[in-house]
């Protein structure tokens, strides 16, 4: 398992939303996600890195939001959901090859660092970002002992 600790600045996304799901390689992986990264793809501007943003709700569950980064607002295409995720505290992980999958493979050290106290996730908006078919990064927000 390796990782790093980051702060990310806020950003700004806009895409398509998947409701009710729990971060996870299987949604990373799964058909609909596929699906919409496909429809993103298919925009102009193609072939810049896309996201999935992972956003709690006030109720508990978590949303996934199929992404791209805007500078504002108001580039995000019409009909598209908005998510601004503020600046944070992040461990960052890429695939160390334990798994085939790079989305496998991240979300299994994920669990790792979790289940050996090596992190303390905070359960805030977190960060998939796809910069190919096979490069993944993953961003899990934590909590900072001040």
């Amino acid at each position: 398992m390796s990782y790093t600790i980051v702060v990310r600045p806020g950003a700004l996304y806009g895409g398509l939303a998947v409701p009710r799901v729990h971060p996870s390689f299987k949604v990373s992986n799964s058909d609909l996600i596929d699906f919409l990264k496909d429809r993103l793809r298919d925009r102009p501007g193609g072939a810049e890195p896309l996201r999935t943003v992972y956003v709690p709700d006030s109720a508990g569950n978590w949303n996934a939001l199929v992404a791209r980064e805007f500078a504002a607002p108001e580039e995000v295409p019409v009909g598209d959901l908005m998510v601004y995720v503020p600046k944070g505290a992040y461990a960052r992980f890429v695939p160390n090859g334990d798994y085939h999958d790079p989305a496998e493979d991240v979300w299994a050290q994920v669990d790792d660092a979790t289940a050996s106290a090596e992190i303390s996730r905070a359960y805030r908006e977190e960060v998939e970002v796809w910069h190919g078919p096979d490069t993944v990064e993953l961003f899990v927000s934590i909590t900072v002992d001040s």
